[in-house]
């Protein structure tokens, strides 16, 4: 074999490999870019949820209130009218 063709196997081996070790280091960079973004939205989602449990909470004792004050007129109602 020649200086020429040992040349020549030796790039045809080297800058595929190189190019496959390049092209493994950028996936790793959007990997983990995009486990930082995910961790990121995440932490988004956690507190909109919370947001959420908290107006639902808030809700819930409006509910509470006005059904109270609703039975307390109903009862009114029935002593002044139904007796």
């Amino acid at each position: 074999m020649t200086d020429a063709q040992m040349m020549t196997l030796a790039l045809a081996v080297i800058i595929p490999l190189s190019m496959l070790i390049y092209s493994n280091s950028r996936i790793t960079e959007a990997k983990e870019t995009l486990r930082a973004e995910m961790q990121g939205l995440r932490g988004e989602m956690q507190r909109g949820h919370g947001e959420i449990l908290a107006a639902l909470e808030r809700i819930a004792t409006q509910v509470k209130t006005l059904e109270a004050s609703i039975e307390t007129k109903l009862h009114i109602h029935e002593l002044e009218h139904h007796r």
